[in-house]
């Protein structure tokens, strides 16, 4: 029905066709509101950038001079000899940008003591051209990029790829990609580091701690273990002593510190200080950093589609249905009261047509006596004058003279109205009281001329009432038709 279209409260359900959207009213909670893994960037104080994710990281950034004690074991896992290179000094450049981390430390070994010259087992030294022992000092550059992780807690991690040493070509020194390496760097506190690199071949501990409370002052420990089975047995430990310092001292120092331990050219990087993202000459590549950079990566942390609470779904249903059956028990109510309204009318025209209001009615009309007449003059069935209207009686009232024929529907409707107890007849009392209450719709309708003149011929006949025989008799002809009231009385749209 068309009253439909006038429910403007439909629109306050949900959309429960799409996906809902958590947090809403309706909605279960976001997760994010007390987990920020699962919110976008910038939601709820979630960042990918490292510095907003722990203090320790704004604190540790900068640059740093380093005293270093290396002690190895030998990487031949059984020889177990022991050297010492001590000490040596070095530089480390430790800058932090968005979810991306990057250290270049500088190792300057200075020349041997030329007592001490004696082969030694070292790869890397012995395929330098230009090393000589006891006159020139050797640079090693180590080269780390760590990333910022899903987990959004200070943690960073990294690949073998972002894990170079001098001349390594993306290569780590100790451990290759096919390694399967786990590296972690987890803050403690705003002064400690704690990080490990574990792999099939080694395992790495290390470790970081600002020493005075200027967080001017640090210490570092590295140890490597090569893994024997179950077993693990230590390789190589290192040790460092560092102090921050400002750009300038760094760029200067480093400089001066080349040239005063002689180093070799063949160790020494394309430019120092660097000019660019790394010191190797093969750098990581964006697709590289992509692998686990959280910025570049789908998280796997994401919000799932909300699910709909029970409780305002069942309450918006209840109140819409609610007003739904108000809506239509009062269009209901108008229906009846639209009904009842047109059935009187239809009532106080046999009244005014068959009792001759308006021809010379006296002002008493609606007077007991008068009353008392109009009800006998209906009550004239075979059983008439037993102080009772029946259907039937009624029936043919309401098809007499020319007002046509009366569907069974409104009639039943009408007898319904006039019958106030439902006892199946009509009594005076009933009979009084509705006169009663269509006393305006007869003075309207008495006073209306051309209606009037339209029963003229009727009142002048003035025709006795049909009997109930009369009515039956002509019954047939009585059908559910409402094309003589099509002006008056036809059904009106509710809508």
């Amino acid at each position: 029905m068309k009253f439909l279209n006038a429910l403007p409260f439909l629109i306050l359900l949900p959309d429960l066709g799409s996906a809902a959207k958590c947090g809403q009213w309706f909605t279960s909670d976001c997760i994010c509101d007390t987990d920020i893994r699962y919110c976008a960037e910038g939601e709820n104080g979630a960042s990918d950038n490292i510095l907003d994710q722990h203090p320790l990281w704004n604190h540790i950034q900068g640059f740093y001079k380093f005293e270093a004690y290396n002690f190895a074991f030998g990487l031949n896992l059984g020889t177990n000899t022991f050297a010492t290179d001590n000490p040596y000094i070095g530089y480390l450049n430790h800058t932090i940008i968005g979810s991306r981390d990057y250290q270049h430390r500088y190792d300057i070994l200075p020349p041997l003591d030329p007592a001490k010259c004696a082969p030694v087992f070292n790869p890397f030294i012995n395929n330098l051209p230009d090393f000589v022992c006891g006159e020139t000092g050797v640079l090693y550059f180590f080269e780390g990029f760590a990333l910022s992780t899903n987990e959004r807690d200070g943690s960073l991690t990294t690949t073998p790829n972002l894990v170079l040493t001098q001349g390594s070509d993306k290569d780590s020194y100790l451990i290759g990609e096919e390694d399967n390496a786990d590296y972690k760097l987890v803050p403690v506190d705003e002064n400690t580091l704690q990080g490990s690199v574990d792999s099939d071949v080694f395992l790495v501990t290390e470790s970081f701690v600002f020493t005075n409370e200027a967080r001017t002052e640090a210490g570092s420990m590295q140890d490597v273990y090569a893994k024997a089975g179950d077993q693990s047995i230590l390789v190589q430990s290192t040790r460092l002593k560092l102090t921050k310092i400002d750009e300038e001292s760094f760029i200067t120092g480093l400089a001066a510190d080349l040239e005063a331990n002689n180093i070799t050219a063949s160790t020494m990087p394309d430019a120092v200080p660097m000019e660019r993202s790394c010191l190797n000459k093969d750098c990581p590549t964006e697709e590289d950093f992509c692998q686990l950079d959280p910025k570049c990566t789908v998280s796997k942390y994401l919000e799932p589609d909300a699910t709909v609470k029970a409780g305002p779904i069942v309450g918006i249903v209840s109140a819409v249905f609610a007003v739904l059956l108000a809506v239509l028990y009062l269009v209901h109510r108008r229906a009846m009261e639209k009904q009842k309204e047109r059935l009187k009318n239809m009532f106080a025209k046999h009244v005014v047509q068959s009792l001759k209001i308006g021809i010379g009615a006296s002002g008493d009309f609606f007077s007991m006596e008068a009353l008392q007449a109009e009800f006998k003059h209906i009550d004239v069935g075979e059983e008439g004058g037993d102080g009772v209207i029946s259907k039937a009686e009624l029936r043919v009232f309401m098809t007499s003279g020319k007002m046509g024929k009366v569907t069974d529907s409104d009639f039943d409707t009408l007898f319904g109205i006039i019958d106030a107890d439902g006892s199946g007849e009509v009594d005076f009392i009933e009979f009084a009281t509705f006169m009663g209450e269509i006393k305006d719709n007869i003075k309207a309708f008495g006073d209306d001329e051309d209606l009037v003149r339209s029963f003229k011929s009727s009142f002048v006949e003035n025709k006795e009432p049909e009997t109930v025989e009369d009515v039956e008799n002509k019954q047939p002809e009585i059908k559910d038709d409402t094309e003589a009231f099509e002006d008056d009385n036809k059904i009106h749209d509710l809508s």
